[in-house]
Parts: C-alpha cells; structure tokens; sequence
C-alpha cells in the first residue's frame, strides 16, 4: 500500500499517543483501549475489539475478548515486529499457560518516490484448538485484513487534517 508520506513521518505518526488512541477507539470503533507503553521505538497497549464472529467462536470466546499488543521498531530496517499476547498469558495466577491463539506479524515501509512510502504488513495467525483451528485462524485474519483498509483511510485523512 503506497501512502502519502515519508518513513519518517509514518513512524513519528504510528507512534504518536492522539493518532493511536484516535485509530483504535474512534475508527476501529474499540469497545476499550489503553496504552500501557509508549517509547520512541516501542509500544505496548491493550484492547478490546468488538468481535464479528461465527457462532461457534462466539460461544467460545464470549464478549470480554481482549488482547495487549507488543511491538518494536527496528529504525534501521523502518521494520515493526509485533504480537498479541493474550491477558491470561500475562497473569501469573491464570492456569492457562499455553498460547492456544497466537498471532503475530511485521510492518516494513520504504521510500516509494517523491513524499510517499510503500507500507506493506505480513501477519501469522496460529490457533492450536481442535475443531475451530482453522474457523478462529481465517476470522483472524479477515478482521486484521479489514481493519488495515480502515487505517490505510484513516491515517490519509490524519495526515491531510495536520499537513503544513
């Protein structure tokens, strides 16, 4: 995906607290959304999307689905790693020590001419629950992929609105 600015900028705006909490709660329209950590090459928040599922996940999962995300930026290669990491995970009295979902992927942007940069995303999706594996994994990935065209539109109008 091409978009209207530099590396530079897309990073400075990725990790900017008003765009991020903008995106998350007013675009994606997030149930809660907390920025546990913010640094100038790293995140970490926690979310709680409002889930477009199956029946079946439905049951599973119920409506208190939330996950915290954690990421780094490598400046040098303009490359952000990422995971979900689950909030039982994080718990040190939770029974569940086992991922059975797990989800990560990696941000690259590069110089695509005069004022733009190709954003391209690369995502793995890993449910390990016999009978659903595959119904969580292909609804994970149709929510990332429809939440990306959201913030692909999103950070344009964000960039028009604070242009110079």
């Amino acid at each position: 995906m091409v978009l209207p600015c530099t590396p530079e900028v897309f990073w400075r705006v990725f990790l900017e607290e008003a765009y991020t909490r903008a995106l998350f709660l007013d675009e994606l329209k997030f149930k809660d959304f907390t920025l546990i950590e913010l640094g100038e090459a790293s995140r970490k928040l926690r979310a709680v999307p409002k889930l477009n599922l199956p029946a079946v996940l439905e049951k599973l999962v119920g409506d208190s689905f939330a996950y915290e995300e954690h990421g780094t930026l490598d400046r040098a290669k303009n490359e952000w790693t990422w995971r979900m990491v689950q909030p039982a995970k994080l718990d040190p009295k939770s029974k569940q020590r086992k991922e059975m979902v797990t989800t990560r992927g990696t941000i690259r942007v590069e110089a695509a001419g005069e004022g733009q940069c190709r954003r391209s995303d690369e995502v793995t999706v890993e449910a390990k629950l016999f009978g659903v594996g595959g119904i969580i994994e292909s609804t994970v990935e149709k929510e990332i992929r429809s939440s990306w065209s959201k913030e692909f539109a999103f950070l344009r109008r964000w960039l028009e609105k604070r242009a110079p």
